[in-house]
């Protein structure tokens, strides 16, 4: 009961206190009510200068119209990323984008009964039938000699709907500085860029790889197998992951192979267009058996992929005899390394 009068008693003169305000002149009240609608102006254009509300507000009733109205499916829009192949509608269109984007062509010539990389080169002009190109990385200079045919590839166009990315031509000179002048004797074309599919390795205990650099054509086969060492050695007796950074076979194809190899201590470092003897164990899960390769290559590339490691890769120029007795004997235990294969398979 006390709580109840303590409780009425407050209120009370709380109400006593409000009430007991004077009412305020006209004037005051005029001037508070001009000031109430001038802060509320001042924020409101506050607000449509930094957040656009008009055209928010605009835009949002736009597409409400649109959605209500409209039966049109919305389209996807295409993705930024995706590159569609440029149009052309005639062979000068073609020329005038290769110069004016100083476009990449990778010039190859034939040898051992397949096409080789010349040069990569970029376009710098055309005169008539010529194109004139600079040269950005020179590889094998022997299939640029004036007279030898080539093929041109660039990035891929579109013309009358159909892929166009190379031509025919005929070196018309050649400096290594300044570049070449090449004459066109096709018209613009489409030619894949890699001749052989390349395939992965499923296990990288199935091929076994020796290299030997080798200083000219005039070599001894049954000295090198017999006696000398070779540079680059890949034997791997269990199968290693991609990422790791050993010795293993990246892809091989018909025409090359490319691995990750490391020289021996003392022996001869390889670079681009030496020659190498190339020894390979192939093994055929079918035969059960290891089918043995010997081939005379080119380096092709060589770069280095850090920890002593290389990234090389080289093209097959012909295969040559395997002398009959070393058949068997090419790797130390090949026989016994295909035996567990296959007893790794039945497991």
């Amino acid at each position: 009961m006390m709580q109840s009068k303590v409780d009425t008693r407050f209120l009370g003169t709380i109400q006593n206190s409000f009430y007991g305000i004077p009412n305020l002149p006209e004037p005051v009240k005029q001037f508070f009510m001009f000031l109430g609608i001038g802060l509320t102006v001042l924020i409101i254009s506050y607000f449509i200068r930094k957040y656009g509300v008009i055209n928010l507000m605009t835009s949002g009733v736009k597409e409400s119209v649109r959605s209500l109205f409209s039966k049109k499916k919305k389209t996807a829009k295409p993705k930024k990323n995706s590159k569609t192949p440029w149009k052309a509608l005639t062979d000068q269109d073609i020329l005038e984008r290769l110069v004016m984007t100083r476009a990449e062509l990778d010039i190859s010539g034939e040898r051992s009964g397949q096409r080789t990389l010349a040069a990569i080169a970029n376009v710098a002009g055309t005169e008539n039938i010529d194109v004139v190109v600079t040269f950005k990385d020179l590889v094998t200079e022997s299939l640029l000699i004036p007279g030898a045919k080539v093929k041109c590839i660039f990035a891929e166009m579109l013309k009358d709907s159909k892929k166009v990315n190379a031509f025919v031509g005929i070196v018309k000179s050649y400096t290594k500085d300044k570049g070449a002048v090449i004459t066109r004797t096709s018209s613009f074309g489409y030619i894949k860029r890699r001749v052989f599919a390349r395939r992965k390795v499923a296990d990288q205990r199935y091929i076994k790889i020796k290299i030997w650099r080798l200083e000219d054509e005039n070599f001894d086969i049954d000295f090198l197998l017999d006696k000398a060492e070779p540079d680059i050695l890949i034997d791997n007796r269990k199968n290693v992951g991609a990422v790791m950074k050993v010795p293993q076979i990246i892809d091989i194809s018909k025409g090359g192979i490319a691995l990750y190899g490391s020289v021996r201590e003392g022996g001869n470092m390889v670079s681009r267009n030496d020659k190498i003897l190339l020894c390979m164990l192939i093994y055929m899960p079918k035969r059960k058996t290891f089918q043995p390769h010997l081939i005379y290559a080119e380096v092709r590339a060589a770069k280095s992929a850090g920890n002593g490691m290389s990234r090389l890769s080289f093209q097959f120029l012909r295969s040559l005899k395997i002398p009959a007795r070393k058949r068997s004997t090419l790797f130390k235990g090949q026989s016994v390394m295909a035996m567990n294969l296959a007893q790794n398979e039945k497991n």
